[in-house]
């Protein structure tokens, strides 16, 4: 198998005939979302990284509600008056990350 098929961004799939039995195709890439509530995350396809993606906690990966709601949970654990085993399994991941 050549190198440039090695990558996991190209799948196989069955060819069409005797003499190709498979070929190649490079993988179709997601549209980011939120993983809590699912929102599409608006990207900017072109420019800087740093254009691209928003320069706020958790830009690209939580949409703005929810990393607003995580970082108000993160200050109530951080304040003593929450504590991180009273946050909900799903956000209780990010809201680690802030408070480290």
């Amino acid at each position: 198998m050549l190198p440039r098929f090695r990558s996991n961004a190209v799948r196989k799939v069955k060819g069409k005939g005797v003499n190709f039995p498979f070929r190649y195709v490079r993988k179709k890439s997601r549209v980011a979302c939120c993983p809590l509530c699912g929102v599409k995350l608006a990207v900017r396809r072109q420019g800087a990284k740093s254009k691209r993606i928003p320069s706020r906690a958790f830009g690209g990966v939580l949409c703005a509600k929810c990393s607003f709601d995580v970082l108000k949970l993160a200050g109530r654990v951080m304040g003593g008056r929450m504590k991180l085993e009273d946050v909900d399994m799903e956000r209780r991941k990010f809201v680690k990350q802030m408070v480290k």
